[in-house]
């Protein structure tokens, strides 16, 4: 692994990163250094990073950059911790011959990046890439009139299946959440509509395959009739818990805000100084933003893309 001084980079000397694909083995250096930060983000997440598998990953002075790729477009994700390690980055994109970009921007962070950098570089919202944060209480109780739907879904579906079963993820339930998702994506997938899933298919996967390594926690709900919904995720930092994926039969009533509140009853309980439920963004997908929309959250995380001017 290549590690490079900041103290020897010379201004005059345009250096190239020595990026690499994260591994596993990258997890405890990253939570460590991410779980004192500020923000509530995705970007934050060091399992989410590796699910979705778009970061590769170099170190200046023992310090993570990253440079990412979706689809044929590519870019570098801003440096929270360090921002004064951009140069880094830009000298990187030279040596490339690409077009400068920082993604996962906060407004506050185009504002800092600005004044650093003023007038270099333009700035756009990028609504698809918002993570919807809500405060866990909310989502326990759901209280309030704007969430009585939710109550009442959740109502019907208790009354519907009073012998229904909420039980903790363990390996053992993980071939049963696979052949779920799988059943769950053919019938999602129809119509040609499979563009839409293709990337979290891939993501979902590898959570299976790594649900140990990764400290993911998650719920299966069932009823007499078997399986009906699962959730996973995982912790950002001590107060913030990122849903990573949520599944459900849509013709079961009320199994999607049963396993929605049940996950964040479990997490209350077991994390009392949980806060957050971070359940990211909604890829642009109508459906999903409908979905996370209609619990009205508390925090809707705008991040934004810097270009550099040409």
């Amino acid at each position: 692994m290549l590690r490079i001084p900041a103290h020897d980079r010379n201004e005059n000397e345009v250096v190239m990163l020595n990026f690499r694909e994260l591994q596993i083995t990258d997890r405890p250096v990253l939570s460590a250094l991410y779980s004192g930060a500020k923000g509530h983000g995705c970007e934050y997440s060091f399992t989410g990073m590796f699910l979705w598998g778009r970061q590769q990953i170099a170190f200046v002075d023992d310090v993570p950059l990253f440079f990412c790729r979706f689809g044929d477009w590519y870019t570098y994700q801003y440096p929270f911790t360090t921002p004064e390690l951009i140069p880094y980055l830009l000298d990187d994109a030279k040596e490339r011959g690409l077009t400068f970009r920082l993604f996962g921007l906060t407004a506050e962070e185009v504002q800092a990046l600005e004044e650093t950098y003023p007038n270099r570089f333009s700035y756009t919202a990028v609504r698809d890439s918002a993570d919807y944060v809500y405060r866990i209480e909310r989502l326990v109780d759901l209280t309030g009139k704007k969430l009585q739907a939710k109550r009442n879904h959740c109502n019907r579906f208790e009354a519907a299946y009073p012998d229904y079963r909420v039980i903790p993820l363990t390996t053992e339930l993980l071939p049963r959440c696979r052949d779920f998702t799988e059943r769950w994506y053919d019938a999602h997938t129809e119509g040609g509509a499979e563009e839409d899933y293709s990337g979290e298919r891939i993501a979902i996967a590898r959570a299976f395959d790594n649900f140990e390594a990764l400290h993911l926690e998650g719920i299966l709900l069932e009823t007499a009739d078997g399986m009906v919904a699962f959730s996973m995720g995982s912790h950002i930092r001590p107060d913030t818990f990122d849903v990573h994926f949520e599944k459900a039969l849509a013709e079961v009533n009320g199994a999607y805000p049963m396993v929605n509140r049940e996950f964040a009853r479990l997490l209350h309980a077991r994390y009392p100084e949980l806060r957050w439920l971070n359940r990211e963004d909604d890829m642009g997908i109508e459906g999903l933003r409908r979905a996370k929309e209609s619990y009205f959250p508390d925090v809707l995380l705008e991040k934004f893309v810097a270009e550099e001017k040409k």
